[in-house]
């Protein structure tokens, strides 16, 4: 059986169960961030990459 906090057990939401809600939220906005980071890093690697390329073909 999971895990039932006292709160859900007695059909109520508890402090505990918004502080692990809360924190799920944090975790998954936190990964967001991480994700889209590394896309921006991407781009910038590519368009690095092709400024070094335009240069290189404008010598």
């Amino acid at each position: 059986m999971a895990f039932q906090s006292i709160g859900q057990r007695l059909g109520f939401v508890s402090a505990g169960d918004e502080y692990r809600a809360l924190e799920r939220k944090v975790r998954r906005m936190e990964l967001a961030s991480k994700a889209k980071d590394a896309k921006i890093a991407e781009k910038d690697r590519r368009i690095a990459e092709l400024k070094a390329k335009l240069a290189e073909m404008q010598k």
